[in-house]
């Protein structure tokens, strides 16, 4: 099993925060984001050696010791997944955990991936709504639509009207089986180069299912955090601890 972590962008977000370093480079609870996921997957059972990491915004900036490094040259134009076809070559040779880079999960929700059947399989968190509500005063207006049926994804991305539309939420963490990654590819055939540029991973997904192909999902309700801006990490360091992470 690979892991390929997706920690190309810049996190426009934080503002100056990340005028030096990468997002991944950010730290909470005293650790970088990047060394939250890579331990998390080790933890998991993944070796370093069998763990990538798609860089871009100042690369030279991201140094771990024992991993492979990708690099999208086109990090500033394009989105998620032209980082994820940088490491095409680990996809179509073997499955692969794709986690993005600021976010911080427990070990058990990538054993759960590692296990599951289905070429494409996705987490979701089931504390979302209690998350949420500790970062918006109304938590529809962030988040999107996550509906499945048999424990298949069937809607990813909208816009919800309600709390019903929310079954869970979408973590940024998936697996690809290599039929998984042809299938992925074989649905973009058509799709114009201009698209495939700005294509994000929920608007991947939602392609996927209205062509028919099957995303598994595997809920968890061990806590996980993203960190989108300076306010996430300043609330997570003030309500939570390391240890209620990897507890």
């Amino acid at each position: 099993m690979k892991a390929i972590i997706l920690a190309a962008g810049r996190g426009s977000r934080m503002n100056e925060k990340t005028a030096e370093i990468p997002k991944c480079m950010m730290k909470l609870f005293g650790i970088t984001l990047l060394d939250h996921c890579i331990n998390s997957l080790e933890s998991a059972g993944i070796v370093r050696a069998n763990i990538g990491i798609v860089t871009g915004y100042k690369k030279e900036k991201i140094q771990v010791d024992g991993v492979r490094c990708f690099h999208n040259q086109n990090w500033e134009s394009t989105n998620m997944f032209v980082s994820l076809t940088a490491a095409r070559e680990w996809l179509k040779s073997e499955s692969s955990i794709v986690s993005y880079s600021d976010i911080v999960f427990h070990p058990s929700t990538v054993t759960k991936l590692m296990n599951t059947d289905g070429d494409i399989a996705m987490t979701y968190y089931t504390g979302f709504w209690e998350l949420w509500s500790k970062r918006f005063p109304n938590p529809l207006d962030d988040l999107e639509t996550f509906k499945i049926a048999n424990g298949k994804l069937i809607e990813i991305g909208s816009k919800p009207e309600s709390k019903e539309d929310i079954q869970g939420q979408y973590m940024g963490l998936l697996r690809f089986t290599p039929t998984g990654w042809q299938n992925v590819e074989s649905a973009l055939t058509n799709v114009i180069s201009k698209s495939l540029e700005r294509l994000d991973m929920t608007t991947l997904l939602q392609h996927m299912v209205t062509l028919g192909y099957e995303v598994c999902t595997i809920p968890t309700d061990k806590l996980w955090l993203e960190c989108d801006n300076q306010n996430d990490i300043q609330l997570y360091e003030n309500i939570f601890s390391y240890t209620d992470v990897i507890a």
